[in-house]
This record gives C-alpha cells, structure tokens and sequence, in this order.
C-alpha cells in the first residue's frame, strides 16, 4: 500500500473515530496494537470492533470478509461479546455503518447485513448497550 494510501485510511479513522467520540459521549481511539490485515482500528466501544475503509469505491464484500475473519480469530459468536461493526466512506459522501443484524436480533439469518448513518448506528449503540452513554449537552 502506497503512503498516500495509508495517509488517506488514517485521516480516515481519525476523523470517524472523532465524529463516534462527539456523537458517543466517549473517548473512542485507534487500536494501535492491531497487526496488518488482522485486528479492528478500534475497540474502544466495549462490545464492538470497527473497522474503517475510507476509499473511492463503494462497498466491497471483501471488507466484510477481513471484519468477519477477525470475529473468526478470536472465535466470537454472534450476540456473545464483541460485534463487528464497518464504516467506509468515500470523498464527498457520509459514513455508512455495516453489521450483520444476527448479531443484535437472534431470530434474523447471519449474513443479513444492514448499510445505516453514523446517527442512526450511534443511536443503536446506545440503546442496545446502555453502558456507552451519550452526554448529552446543555442548551442555553
């Protein structure tokens, strides 16, 4: 991978990783003990893994793939612990959360993967997992 590529990604987590902080109410920063092609580029919401593609095309099944490879490493079941999450954005668009709706809702076949805003993911989290709580912010 080229460094401007890998300066792009980087920017990329920064700037998502920052957008999940304000949005979260919680400190969300990048795993930096990760090792390439393995890992997530961050675990610091407790029960999630994410990972980020920020490139020009749009979702590819092979990102899916290394984020369900690392579910697989570490022998994580759906709804038991950690649930993958992707976010990838391209130039000019929003970020689009991935995640397979098996691992929220038991009774949905794995595989059934829901594309969302980062509000809409945001909300989920912290209505499924009360422990990340949102500050919320006073108005004047």
């Amino acid at each position: 991978m080229a460094k401007m590529q890998r300066d792009k990604g980087m920017r990329g987590e920064r700037e998502l990783l920052g957008l999940l902080s304000e949005q979260l109410g919680t400190v969300v920063q990048r795993n930096l003990v990760q090792t390439r092609d393995s890992g997530a580029d961050s675990l610091s919401i407790p029960g999630f893994s994410i990972e980020v593609k920020r490139q020009e095309t749009p979702f590819r099944q092979a990102w899916w793939d290394q984020v369900n490879a690392t579910r697989t490493r570490t022998g994580v079941a759906p709804c038991k612990g950690v649930i993958p999450v992707l976010f990838y954005r391209q130039s000019r668009h929003p970020w689009t959360a991935v995640f397979d709706l098996a691992d929220i809702y038991p009774n949905v076949d794995a595989g059934s993967l829901c594309h969302t805003d980062l509000p809409t993911i945001c909300q989920l989290i912290r209505e499924e997992y009360p422990h990340v709580r949102h500050e919320e912010k006073a108005v004047a």
